[in-house]
């Protein structure tokens, strides 16, 4: 392929990586999830802090991307002299890495604070249980303590998946229907806890006085680098007799910073990277080459030689590069990691000559055949994966029919003025969504300790695009909390548990509607919706249904960024009428108003109409089957239902109907959306109510056909509670017949 043409379908495969629906890769993609994990990791903070780490804290998710956080256990401080450590309150460790490899240490006791601290107090554990003497001092074996969390869950009692060691983490694996949807059929979770160090160890001090010749990393890059902490975790050396001992330092803020800072092209170069190993490498030798070395040997190569080549249509050359320095490194056998440069990222990896000589002979062929490993690879891309089937598997053929394709470059204009509000929101949403990973006093905790402080953040006059990610989490979290009102007021018997956390005058439902109401403008639907639905619970039909029909009746065209349809646009009329569309270019305007899903707890069962009240029931008995999931309903779905409900409420049968009618057709609409089923729930509750059962029926056989077979699913009851009401129907007549 000639220079141009390589070129060419280098633009060709960035472009396509860059709007790949909602799994595109792109700089300001990543800055976005920068973002959100920075405002997840504060608000979070109150509780313990807890570092988000991988690709998806990164922005270089991809389906195979696996989840990692890691929680820093307080009060326990590793420390890199003895002078320091005689500052240092709590349980405090020198690094002592006198007998280690470089970047690897044991943790000596240097003292014990006087009390155990309390966080290894709730996890029902003592620091005296971790400890290992050995002749030359009393040192904190990484191995107990991976053991400890491993066999936290089942210690504490907890109904979750069962933790299994991987490295310094505990993993276990996740089945959520989200990630069904998404096409994980499973998830594998990876939790370190880690110790923070109370400043670099002296041997990665270097990389402050480095030389740089190419200005990369830029300036401000450094100085917040230098501010961020590192960490020791418990893994050690695998060839070393001190093994169950050893720690290894981890430089997770600081790596994830630097990825953070990548232009679109280092982005895809990684990703592509990354997919080309597991493509054509990890099958035959797995665990021997990983995405950690691609990445630090990217940071390298763009130390030594820049940044200037690093533009889009030099992506295959840049990948070229890439490979060539990491055949040098598998070849020497040597990579310096990029912070610590005397741990050697190959040390005791690729010592099989076979496996050795399988990866350089691959890596060549990948190198001589770049156009086609990266295009094989992108099969997940629809629009570049049916080009290259059709082509032939020609490059040459698929670079002209490329050409022809013109939906591929108007979807890549459209990217700067459509996508990037898109994902805005999208990482707002996850940000509101991120509270269910956490039990709902601490969520209670928080917003009546910093309610003000987050309040404060709306008041900003040209504030960054990182604090306008606490806007939407500080009204959900309102939500959050005005539901929690609601819950004690419809169900006191759980009213000590949270005492501590709300003032007893909060608990009624005025005070419950006020919270709500300082949450509804995080979009222009939900946020009534919870309102609505509040009133309607309490039996206030007509005020429900004035609402739910105001927001409906609006001559306007809303951004749709939630999971329960893959279409973007809903078009509102002033007939009431919603209207589902996949394109939202024609509509798209400056600060154009967008709208979520509508999200429930488990937790909120005598918090919302009674068929509601049933997906939460359901759903607190999946927790025992591993499912943590929230409740979620599309916004024209979740409205259409409160006005059916209603109008059943008060005896209005023809209303009933028309909201019937309008109900099917927006669930039909939105085919191929997250949690369906609960969807069809509702409509099928609407028609049992409204004395169609065999419809009523098939919306809850469709349900049942939908939602995995592990799933306890609501239409089941739904069927029970119908057929004892036909029976019950069958029984009454059977006795007026017998009077007769």
């Amino acid at each position: 392929m000639s220079n141009d043409d390589s070129k060419e379908l280098s633009k060709v495969v960035s472009k396509a990586l860059c709007i790949d629906g909602m799994n595109g890769i792109s700089e300001k993609l990543t800055r976005l999830s920068k973002s959100s994990t920075q405002v997840i990791e504060f608000i979070n903070k109150h509780k313990i802090d807890t570092i988000y780490g991988g690709s998806q804290a990164e922005g270089t998710e991809t389906k195979e991307s696996d989840f990692d956080q890691m929680t820093v256990v307080p009060d326990i401080t590793v420390c890199m002299s003895k002078e320091n450590a005689a500052l240092v309150h709590g349980h405090v460790f020198e690094l002592n890495a006198n007998v280690s490899q470089p970047g690897y240490c044991r943790l000596k006791v240097n003292h014990l604070g006087n009390e155990e601290c309390d966080f290894l107090q709730a996890c029902q554990g003592s620091i005296q249980n971790l400890l290992e003497e050995q002749n030359d001092g009393i040192f904190l074996s990484s191995d107990k303590f991976v053991k400890f969390f491993v066999n936290l869950p089942k210690r504490l009692g907890f109904c979750v998946p069962p933790n299994v060691r991987h490295g310094p983490c505990t993993m276990c694996e996740v089945h959520s229907s989200l990630g069904r949807y998404i096409g994980k059929l499973k998830e594998e979770k990876d939790h370190a806890y880690s110790l923070q160090c109370e400043e670099w160890p002296h041997e990665a001090k270097e990389w402050f006085r480095r030389k740089r010749l190419h200005d990369w990393p830029k300036t401000e890059i450094i100085d917040t680098i230098k501010m961020q902490s590192c960490h020791a975790v418990p893994v050690g050396d695998r060839i070393s007799s001190n093994f169950s001992r050893e720690w290894r330092i981890s430089f997770l803020l600081q790596e994830r910073e630097l990825v953070w800072s990548f232009n679109d092209t280092q982005l895809h170069c990684y990703i592509l990277m990354k997919k080309i190993l597991k493509k054509y490498i990890e099958p035959t030798i797995s665990d021997e080459l990983s995405s950690y070395q691609l990445k630090t040997n990217l940071f390298w190569l763009l130390e030594e030689q820049g940044t200037s080549i690093w533009q889009q249509e030099n992506l295959l050359q840049c990948m070229t590069i890439c490979f060539e320095r990491l055949l040098g490194c598998i070849e020497n056998e040597a990579l310096e990691h990029y912070f610590h440069r005397k741990r050697n990222l190959f040390a005791n990896k690729l010592k099989n000559e076979k496996d050795k000589i399988f990866a350089l002979d691959k890596i060549r062929e990948i190198m001589n055949n770049i156009e086609t490993s990266v295009l094989e690879c992108l099969h997940d891309i629809k629009d570049l994966a049916e080009t290259w089937e059709t082509s032939g598997k020609d490059t040459t053929v698929f670079l002209q029919q490329c050409k022809l394709l013109p939906r591929l470059n108007e979807l890549y204009f459209a990217v700067e003025e459509m996508y990037q509000d898109i994902h805005s929101h999208v990482f707002e949403f996850n940000i509101c969504l991120s509270s269910f990973q956490y039990d709902e006093k601490e969520i209670a905790g928080l917003i009546v300790k910093d309610f003000f402080t987050l309040d404060d953040k709306l008041s900003f006059q040209g504030i960054t695009s990182e604090e306008k990610m606490f806007i939407p989490a500080w009204y959900f979290y309102s939500i959050r909390v005005g539901m929690l009102y609601y819950r004690y007021v419809k169900s006191p018997i759980n009213y000590d548990r949270y005492r501590e956390c709300i003032d007893d005058s909060f608990f009624t439902v005025e005070a419950a509607i006020h919270s709500i109401g300082r949450g509804c403008p995080i979009d222009h639907m939900s946020g009534m919706l919870y309102i609505a639905s509040v009133h309607l619970n309490e039996g206030r039909v007509a005020i429900a249904n004035k609402m739910v029909l105001e927001i409906l009746k609006v001559d306007n065209v809303l951004m749709y960024v939630g999971r329960c349809s893959e279409k973007r646009c809903i078009q509102l009329t002033i007939e009431g009428i919603p209207e589902q569309r996949q394109n939202l270019k024609k509509h798209m305007k400056k600060e154009m108003p967008h709208t979520f899903d509508v999200v429930f707890s488990p937790n909120d069962i005598h918090c919302v109409p009674t068929p509601v009240g049933y997906e939460c029931y359901v759903t607190q008995l999946n927790r025992d089957k591993k499912y943590k999931d929230s409740i979620l309903f599309h916004p024209c779905v979740y409205a259409q239902f409160l006005l059916c409900f209603g109008y059943y409420k008060i005896g209005k049968r023809k209303e009933l109907e028309n909201a019937l009618d309008q109900l099917h057709s927006t669930i039909e609409s939105i085919k191929g959306g997250y949690q369906r089923y609960r969807a069809l729930n509702l409509l099928g509750n609407c028609y049992y109510l409204n004395g169609k059962y065999q419809q009523a029926f098939s919306c809850f056989q469709e349900s049942i056909s939908l939602a995995d077979n592990r799933v306890q699913n609501a239409a089941t009851y739904h069927i029970c509670i119908m057929l004892m009401h036909i029976l019950d129907i069958f029984e009454q007549i059977s006795r007026e017949i017998k009077l007769y």
